[in-house]
């Protein structure tokens, strides 16, 4: 097959690899507990809506690549992968960070944990191909740096957000952590005022009662997970939802110094 570079141009675009964590033993663990397979179903599932988000959003311009929204977001997802990718613009910049935020804490409810990067770099991504050297980049990041549950945010990508939150175009959703890394707010209170991102049942009023679900399945991991390598990752989560826990009236959840589950 030969693709039109003009119609699916090598270009510099923004790009997200975001990883399912632990992925290999949920699989095994569904041989013999078919709910995990119908959470894992259930959250592929879900993150299916923003494929056809960014299908919707390129439908009107389709066919017309000068149109400004042609090709401005695209998504893939394979395996325990997701890659989204969007214009080298600041929209196109804060939509993959916002459809991160969401996907990522869409997917803790699923008891499914992610990790990630998002990074800047030419990319081809169409229908049925994505490849480039911005992919490389965010893969790079996310596996040699992310460590815990967090898609990290590449220095080229820190001050354009920055902008993008002082213009008004998006809430700001960096938050600087403890290594002095940068990565995307999933505990943003703001993120869940907003009501366009698929899907939203569980947005708006009643946010407080979702994150009360989400904090459930976060104190569960930490409870069931016995390997130090998990439970510090799922320590780090916990600590993390805490400082944001008063944001949503809902209780801290109880570690002690080592990331275990205090009863």
């Amino acid at each position: 097959m030969e693709y039109d570079t003009h119609k699916h141009p090598y270009e510099e675009r923004i790009v997200a690899f975001i990883d399912i964590l632990g992925f290999s033993s949920l699989i095994k663990r569904a041989e013999t507990e078919p709910s995990i397979l119908d959470r894992l179903l259930s959250a592929l599932h879900e993150v299916r809506n923003y494929t056809v988000l960014g299908n919707e959003m390129n439908q009107p311009s389709k066919g017309n690549p000068v149109d400004f929204f042609y090709n401005m977001f695209r998504m893939t997802t394979f395996s325990d992968c997701m890659v989204l990718s969007s214009k080298n613009n600041l929209i196109g910049l804060g939509l993959i960070t916002l459809c991160s935020a969401v996907i990522c804490n869409r997917l803790i409810h699923q008891g499914i944990f992610t990790r990630g990067a998002i990074s800047r770099g030419k990319l081809l991504h169409t229908d049925d191909v994505v490849v480039g050297a911005g992919l490389v980049e965010a893969y790079k990041l996310e596996s040699s740096a992310a460590v815990y549950p967090r898609v990290l945010i590449a220095d080229c990508l820190i001050n354009d957000l920055e902008l993008l939150a002082k213009q008004g175009g998006s809430i700001d959703l960096r938050r600087q952590d403890f290594d002095g890394l940068w990565h995307i707010h999933i505990f943003h209170p703001k993120l869940f005022e907003l009501d366009w991102v698929p899907p939203n049942s569980l947005f708006g009023s009643l946010k407080n009662q979702y994150m009360a679900a989400g904090r459930s399945e976060i104190e569960s991991a930490l409870e069931l997970n016995q390997d130090p390598s998990i439970r510090a990752k799922i320590g780090w989560l916990s600590r993390y939802f805490n400082e944001y826990a008063g944001d949503f009236n809902l209780p801290k959840i109880n570690i002690n110094k080592k990331g275990a589950l205090i009863a």
